[in-house]
């Protein structure tokens, strides 16, 4: 019994003692940053790269034991960005004394600040604890850059041949010097038409004049060119010309041959609403939604008008709800909407529908606020405007007609005196 007993004891303290072992099993043989390797010294390595950069790093590790599921991770935190400066490994297995070298690429985003921050390095499994190591990067920028901000085309998307685009052109400048003379060129290469412009100065990063538009550049389109996407090249020119940036877009060419075949706006009607959301009472009168129809297509037009979602009302349509429409006329018609005694009170909606055919060319929501009093509909808000304005001008005209009178008479009068002294005289 005591002899089993042992041996249960020593098979217990072998279990600890791996468990313990195993505690403490990933070693960091080295990290290379770009080739030269790094170290964990009391100084700090310091590392001077440019942003807009990628920084290759390498990590080789072994252990002393077999683990499975680890991986390397390569981070730099306290960037403000939405993008993140890190990288990680896909789960990889390690054998006993074995050494492994994996690689990380870390992209040094172009709104990284020019500062120092620490690069760690880290490996961890699932059950081990993370073996970390840190370095110190001095993130620098170079001493002449300018970086293409926003190109802006118009027409944005396409083009016709025989037609101008017009392009401006946003920069930066993101180095240490300032910038003399900086010249900007957007050019089609496959059409060979090409504008430039000149920006006189460039501050250098961080001061108020370190970012510029250029002038609106011209490219005539050649009537020959053929339909197509084409390729649109900024270039910037800086450092006296030594260096430059190089940025693409797309524009989409429309050709002689398939500006014949655009389809025309024959099918195109234009929609006016005049009033949108009126008001009126249950059981009250109707209220008028006057909508205008405009055939701009290159024929004749037969439209049909639908007004309805609505138990609470009732519709009409003035003065039909059929209308033909001679090409580039317009005809109008109006919507009278009376809400019922038991209409819900507060805003209703209720759609008219335009169709042409079977097309149903436009549904419009219209609105109206039902209440629970009388309430002034919007004819008869018309109809007493009207009857305003006709007594304010009969009111006009009577004062026009006493200012007149009163002139007159004493033109009268002063001819009068002035005969009297002569006769006097």
């Amino acid at each position: 019994m005591i002899k089993k007993f042992f041996s249960l004891f020593i098979v217990f303290l072998i279990g600890i003692l791996m468990s313990v072992t195993a505690l403490a099993t990933i070693t960091v043989d080295f990290v290379k940053v770009d080739g030269d390797e790094v170290f964990q010294t009391g100084n700090n390595f310091i590392l001077d790269v440019d942003r807009g950069d990628e920084i290759d790093v390498k990590v080789r590790l072994s252990s002393d034991v077999s683990l499975d599921d680890v991986q390397v991770e390569a981070v730099l935190r306290g960037v403000d960005s939405r993008d993140k400066v890190d990288d990680i490994t896909d789960t990889f297995d390690m054998k006993k004394d074995v050494s492994y070298t994996k690689r990380l690429t870390l992209p040094l985003i172009s709104k990284i600040d020019i500062d120092q921050y620490k690069l760690r390095i880290r490996i961890s499994d699932r059950d081990n604890p993370t073996v970390e190591q840190t370095y110190e990067l001095d993130i620098g920028t170079k001493r002449h850059d300018v970086e293409i901000r926003d190109v802006v085309l118009s027409p944005s998307t396409e083009v016709k041949a025989g037609r101008a685009l017009l392009a401006t052109v946003r920069v930066r400048n993101r180095g240490e010097k300032d910038e003399d003379g900086v010249k900007v060129v957007v050019s089609i290469p496959q059409l060979g038409v090409s504008a430039a412009d000149f920006i006189d100065e460039l501050e250098a990063e961080g001061e108020d004049d370190d970012q510029a538009t250029s002038e609106e550049m011209f490219l005539r389109i050649p009537d020959s060119a053929e339909t197509g996407e084409y390729t649109v090249r900024v270039e910037v020119f800086f450092d006296d010309g030594d260096k430059r940036n190089v940025k693409e877009t797309t524009i989409f060419v429309l050709g002689q041959d398939r500006v014949a075949e655009k389809p025309k706006a024959d099918e195109k009607t234009i929609i006016t609403v005049a009033v949108d959301k009126q008001s009126t009472v249950q059981g009250g009168g109707e209220v008028a939604y006057p909508i205008t129809l405009t055939n701009a297509g290159a024929s004749s037009k037969t439209y049909t008008i639908q007004a309805d979602g609505a138990a609470w009302a009732n519709f009409r349509v003035s003065p039909s709800n059929v209308l033909v429409i001679d090409s580039g006329d317009s005809k109008a018609f109006t919507v009278f909407v009376s809400a019922n005694n038991n209409a819900p009170l507060g805003d209703q909606t209720f759609t008219v529908t335009v169709s042409s055919g079977a097309k149903v060319l436009k549904q419009l929501p219209l609105s109206i606020n039902v209440q629970g009093g009388q309430v002034v509909s919007g004819t008869s808000t018309v109809k007493r405007v009207l009857e305003v304005g006709l007594v304010v001008l009969v009111i006009l005209l009577v004062i026009i007609g006493l200012i007149i009178g009163f002139s007159k008479l004493r033109g009268e009068e002063e001819e009068v005196e002035e005969g009297e002294e002569k006769t006097y005289y």
